[in-house]
């Protein structure tokens, strides 16, 4: 797959903006830079404060739109719930490494908590339907799980307060001895667990990690995550990484 080279783009037109739970949102905007399954942009739509552009990973991408999922949590997230159709974004990106696709084989695993489902709908397009089983968990009401059922994937979902699917986390639903590659993304000690669990029945597993990042390039090493080769960029090294050389309790 031919990855395409990160732009800057200013005045990107905002196509639709979709509240979909009380703090998480899709935002579409019109542009034809695409990116592959795993890849995030660096967003901005102020122009002063804050002064850093925020990473988003890519939710969907078509000839000429890209999607994004994700979570108020600050300053900038706000401020970008607060677009409406017409409005106006900067994007930088493609950007990053996203997953290695041609290594997921078999029967697949994509293990999610929260926001971490962001990615999963990209990838889980380029995959065969019925080799993918999404195992995804959530605090409470579940979100972007429809349009993975549209594709036909299974989808297996875990609540913290047992309001869908089976209570608890979805570490406690997800067997690795059923699977022959696995992908997870969500919050750090989660991951770890998936990584821990792939271990043990050496199960390949790629991790997308989560980081606050500055540049979005590689230029000014915010974003570094211990791994067994060393320190590594998340924006530039990853986001996705072979979970088994994360050093996960650094």
């Amino acid at each position: 797959m031919t990855i395409p080279s990160p732009a800057y783009i200013e005045g990107v037109t905002v196509l639709s903006q979709e509240r979909l739970t009380d703090d998480v949102y899709r935002l579409s905007v019109e542009t034809t830079t695409g990116g592959a399954p795993g890849q995030f942009y660096m967003v901005r739509a102020w122009d002063r404060e804050p002064l850093l552009a925020r990473p988003i990973s890519i939710h969907s991408v078509a000839e000429d739109t890209v999607s994004f999922l994700y979570q108020v949590r600050g300053t900038g997230t706000e401020l970008l719930a607060r677009l409406e159709q017409g409005g106006t974004v900067a994007l930088t990106g493609p950007l990053g490494h996203g997953f290695r696709t041609e290594e997921l084989r078999g029967r697949i695993a994509i293990v999610t908590g929260g926001i971490g489902i962001a990615p999963m709908f990209c990838l889980a397009r380029t995959l065969p339907p019925g080799d993918v089983t999404v195992i995804a968990g959530f605090k409470s009401r579940p979100y972007a799980v429809a349009q993975l059922l549209d594709l036909g994937v299974d989808v297996r979902v875990a609540t913290e307060d047992g309001s869908d699917g089976t209570r608890g986390f979805c570490t406690a639903i997800f067997d690795p001895h059923a699977y022959d590659t696995v992908v997870t993304c969500g919050p750090t000690p989660m991951m770890a667990r998936v990584a821990q669990l792939c271990a043990e029945t050496g199960a390949p597993c790629q991790a997308s990690l989560e980081a606050h990042m500055a540049c979005g390039v590689g230029a000014c090493l915010v974003c570094s995550c211990p791994t067994v080769q060393g320190n590594q960029r998340v924006c530039a090294d990853g986001p996705v990484f072979d979970a088994a050389e994360v050093i996960w309790h650094a």
